[in-house]
Formats: structure tokens, sequence, C-alpha cells
């Protein structure tokens, strides 16, 4: 069963096609958090369990950067990002992408402080 995980952002990020800044709450599924976590983004707030039928089991977590990550899953953490054109991205071109709107949701936070 996937869970749903509460966390408190320390980066300003897109979730949901929506820049969401640093210090913000939110809940999102597993893996994302995972990955938000890896990299920085994230901090636990609270966790809590909920059944979504068909969803990530929790089975897949990767404990990784982007490099280690298969492109299966960059295109879902790009998807995340609502970046386009990630049917047609390599690997390389992904890891890219998803640095490159981090990186735009990082100055977009400083923009607006």
């Amino acid at each position: 069963m996937a869970k749903k995980i509460e966390i408190e952002l320390t980066s300003a990020v897109v979730i949901g096609g929506k820049i969401k800044t640093r210090g913000s709450v939110v809940t999102v599924d597993e893996k994302f958090a995972t990955n938000l976590f890896q990299r920085g983004k994230a901090n636990l707030h609270d966790t809590i369990v909920t059944p979504i039928a068909g969803t990530f089991d929790g089975d897949d977590v990767e404990d990784a950067p982007l490099d280690d990550h298969t492109v299966p899953e960059l295109k879902e953490i790009a998807a995340q990002y609502e970046i386009d054109g990630v049917a047609s991205m390599n690997k390389a071109q992904l890891i890219e992408a998803i640095q490159a709107a981090e990186e735009g949701d990082a100055a977009d936070e400083k923009g607006g402080e």
C-alpha cells in the first residue's frame, strides 16, 4: 500500500503545477517525498498512512541522487515539475531539465522574498 507523507519544504518546489515555497507543509506520495529528502528539498513533518489504489507500494524507493534513478523514475519526477517533452528525453536531458526546474524554483523564491 502506498503512503502519503506530510513534509516541510526546505526549498521552493513545483507540486501539481504550482510553486510551493520554503517552509510550506505539503502532503505528497512517498516516492516523491523520498526524492525530495534525498536532494535536501524537504524534511519530514509527519507521516500519514493512506492507501491509494494502484499507486506506488513503497518497495521501489531509491535512496539515490538523480543520476542513480532510472529513466522511468526521472520521467515521474519531471512530471511532478510539469516539464514538457519528457517522452523524447534521454537520461542526461531529464536530469538537466529537473535540475533547471529546481533552480528556477529557487530563483522564483528569492525574487518573492
